[in-house]
C-alpha cells in the first residue's frame, strides 16, 4: 500500500507546525519553556537557601542606681538620726521597737516621739525594696526601753535609823581652888548631844529613769505623757514621782504629798 506524502504548503504547513509544537515534537523550545529556572533547580537540588531574617536588637536594661546607705545610728537620739538621714537626702520612717518591722512590711509606725529618745535599731533599704522609706529607725514603745523592759523605777526603801537620837555630852570637871577653905568643885554640865541620821530624799543623786523630751528630769506637778501613765521615776529634786491622775482627772507627776 502506497502512502502518499503530500507536501504541505502555505496555511496548512503552519497549522501542522503548530500541532507538532504543542505535542512536544518541536526543536526543544517547548522543553526549555517547561523547565524551571536554573537557580530554582539548584536551590531544590542542593542545600536550601537560608531565609532572610531581620536581626532584632534588644536594648540593655538601664541599671537602677542603689540608694545610699546611712551609717548605723543605733544608740543615738532620734533627732540626730533624722538629721543624718536628711543630710544624705534619704526618706526615713520611725517605727516602734519590737513590732515586727521588716523590709517587706510589718511593724507599727510611731505617731510621735521625743527628740532625745534613743534609736534602738535601724533598717536600711539600699535596693529600694520598700517604697515607703530608704531607712527606718526604731524607738522604744510607750513605757518601755529598747530591750522591752518597763520604764519603772522601783519605790525607794527607807533606811532604818542608825541611832536612837540620844548622846552623852562631855562632863566638864570643876576647878579646885587653891585658896583656904578647900576648893570648890564645879560640876560640869552634861550636854545632851544627838546623833543624826542621814536623810533619805527619795534616791537623791539617782539618775532620772524617765525624762522629758528635752532630756530633763520631771518635777512634782508636771503633766506626764500618755506612755508614762502609772510609771514612777525620780524627780529633779530626788523625790520619788509617779505619773497618776490628780483630783481633776489629769495625769501629772506626783510625789504623793498633797500641796
Amino acid at each position: 500500500m502506497l502512502i502518499r506524502i503530500r507536501r504541505l504548503t502555505g496555511t496548512a504547513a503552519l497549522v501542522a507546525a503548530s500541532a507538532l509544537a504543542l505535542a512536544g515534537c518541536g526543536d526543544g523550545a517547548g522543553d526549555r519553556a517547561d523547565r524551571p529556572p536554573a537557580s530554582a533547580t539548584a536551590a531544590r537540588g542542593g542545600e536550601p537557601e537560608p531565609a532572610a531574617s531581620s536581626a532584632t536588637t534588644t536594648a540593655a536594661p538601664t541599671p537602677t542606681a542603689a540608694v545610699a546607705v546611712l551609717g548605723d545610728q543605733t544608740g543615738r537620739t532620734i533627732n540626730q538620726a533624722i538629721a543624718a538621714a536628711d543630710g544624705r537626702g534619704l526618706d526615713y520612717a520611725v517605727y516602734l521597737q519590737g513590732t515586727g518591722l521588716t523590709l517587706s512590711g510589718g511593724g507599727r509606725q510611731a505617731s510621735s516621739w521625743g527628740a532625745g529618745e534613743e534609736v534602738c535599731g535601724q533598717v536600711d533599704d539600699p535596693a529600694d525594696v520598700n517604697s515607703s522609706y530608704d531607712v527606718a529607725f526604731t524607738i522604744p514603745r510607750d513605757g518601755r526601753d529598747c530591750a522591752g523592759a518597763p520604764l519603772h523605777t522601783p519605790a525607794p526603801t527607807t533606811a532604818p535609823a542608825t541611832g536612837d537620837g540620844s548622846g552623852s555630852g562631855s562632863t566638864g570637871g570643876g576647878s579646885t581652888g587653891g585658896s583656904t577653905g578647900g576648893g570648890s568643885t564645879g560640876s560640869g554640865s552634861t550636854g545632851g548631844g544627838s546623833t543624826g541620821s542621814g536623810s533619805t530624799g527619795g534616791g537623791g543623786g539617782t539618775a532620772c529613769a524617765i525624762t522629758s523630751p528635752a532630756g530633763n528630769c520631771y518635777a512634782d506637778g508636771q503633766f506626764c505623757a500618755t506612755r508614762h501613765r502609772g510609771l514612777s521615776t525620780y524627780g529633779r529634786g530626788g523625790e520619788y514621782l509617779t505619773c497618776a491622775q490628780d483630783g481633776a482627772g489629769r495625769w501629772r507627776w506626783s510625789d504623793g504629798v498633797t500641796g
